[in-house]
């Protein structure tokens, strides 16, 4: 009869233990909708402000901020209106002002230091006048 009340003593024991001690797993992710950030990397950041642009005479600006969140170098490419991307900026974080054309529709991309994965993306227009 004792080993049985050091038993259910015991057993109580390890179900209050592993009560306070709640699993650490995490519900897995959905995939991105149409329209919402790629965010396949979750440390990385592109971000344009003012966005939309306001409309006036000649070329706005917006400034592009980035980071690559885990301090590798990043590339910014840019593309207007689906044209071949260009080299815009580069390094591990910044900003840097751009000009913004009425009607055009600028897309930054954010890549790896070597151009091969897509960090985040973001669009930027300008309405006319």
């Amino acid at each position: 009869m004792k080993a049985l009340s050091q038993l259910i003593a015991f057993a109580c024991a390890a179900l209050f233990i592993s009560a306070c001690n709640p699993s650490k797993t995490t519900a897995p992710q959905a995939a991105p909708q149409a329209g919402e950030p790629l965010n396949r990397n979750p440390t990385a950041a592109i971000s344009a402000g003012p966005n939309p642009v306001p409309a006036g005479s000649g070329a706005g600006t917006t400034t592009i901020k980035w980071t690559t969140g885990d301090g590798t170098t990043g590339k910014v490419f840019v593309s207007a209106d689906g044209a071949q991307e260009t080299e815009f900026a580069e390094g591990p974080n910044g900003s840097h002002d751009a000009p913004i054309e009425a009607g055009v529709t600028y897309e930054f991309r954010l890549y790896n230091s070597d151009h091969t994965k897509q960090l985040e993306k973001i669009t930027v227009t300008r309405p006319a006048q």
